[in-house]
Order: structure tokens, then C-alpha cells, then sequence
């Protein structure tokens, strides 16, 4: 009986560490193809992940780095540095507290709130993410124009296929 008893008792814990992991939150992205999404990465969703997008402007044709972290519910944009002023790039002191640093213009502590990060690749903008100690050159493996969703999910949605 107490063989039968230990093996519930394991079967229990198996099952409780299975659905704690299924529920637990993760950050995805994914590129949409044909109305479908095709998984980049998925990486846990810990507070205090960071997430930062490189590219190229597609007006200015110079560098941007946005750094953005999760804080359990939203992406925070944090800071974006740029190499040259100009449409779209932050420059209103409502936007941050703004420096030059080593050749770059700086807009820090903006602490913009984003929900559901869509970007798209595009023609010599070079979209690259880097999540989870790992860097991925979006603009290398998908065409221009590919929308690249970034977000937050429990992973039975992932893993059964339930977003958006």
C-alpha cells in the first residue's frame, strides 16, 4: 500500500509542476506568414527582462536602439539612442530626459507603457532583437514587410497555439 501511496503522491507533484510551468507567463516573437505566426524565440517572462531592437532608420539611414523591459504585464521603453535628429526619433522634453553620449543622442527614462509590440522588417532597416542572451537578425532570415509580433503570453497558449 505504501508503494501505490509514493506513486500517487509522484504522479500528483509531476502533475502540479506540469500545469505550474504551462501557466507560467513567457515573452514570444514570432513572425506572421500567411496569417499564421512562426515562433522566433520564447524566453520566460521574468520582471526586469530586457528587450532591445536595433535598426536602421528608414528616412535618416542611421542607427536606432530602443531598450525596453518587461515588467510582468507591459514592455517599458526605457531609453532610445540614435545617431542623427529626425521624423519619429524622440526629441520633446515630455519624451525623457535627453544627452549625447560617445556620438549618440540619448533619450532616457522615458517609461512609455506598450502592450503588444508589432514591428515590420523593411528595406535595409536590418530589424534585429536581442532577448534572452540571444541576438536575432530579423532582416536576414525574413522578407521586407514581414510583421514581427513581440509579446507576452501563459505557455499552453503558446505551446497550443491560442494567440491572438
Amino acid at each position: 500500500m505504501k508503494t501505490v501511496a509514493k506513486k500517487i503522491l509522484i504522479a500528483v507533484l509531476i502533475l502540479v509542476a506540469l500545469i505550474f510551468k504551462l501557466t507560467e507567463q513567457k515573452i514570444y516573437v514570432a513572425a506572421e506568414i500567411n496569417h499564421a505566426l512562426e515562433f522566433v524565440a520564447t524566453v520566460d517572462a521574468d520582471k526586469k527582462t530586457s528587450l532591445v531592437i536595433h535598426f536602421i532608420h528608414s528616412v535618416q539611414k542611421t542607427p536606432v536602439i530602443e531598450e525596453l523591459e518587461f515588467d510582468g504585464e507591459d514592455f517599458i521603453l526605457l531609453r532610445t539612442r540614435y545617431k542623427s535628429h529626425g521624423v519619429g526619433l524622440p526629441f520633446m522634453e515630455s519624451d525623457g530626459v535627453f544627452r549625447e553620449e560617445g556620438g549618440w543622442f540619448v533619450m532616457d527614462e522615458m517609461n512609455r507603457r506598450i502592450k503588444n509590440l508589432s514591428l515590420r522588417t523593411g528595406v535595409g532597416t536590418q530589424l534585429t532583437l536581442e532577448l534572452g542572451g540571444e541576438t536575432f537578425e530579423l532582416y536576414k532570415k525574413y522578407p521586407a514587410g514581414t510583421k514581427i509580433v513581440i509579446n507576452s503570453a501563459p505557455a499552453w497558449k503558446i505551446l497550443g497555439g491560442k494567440l491572438g
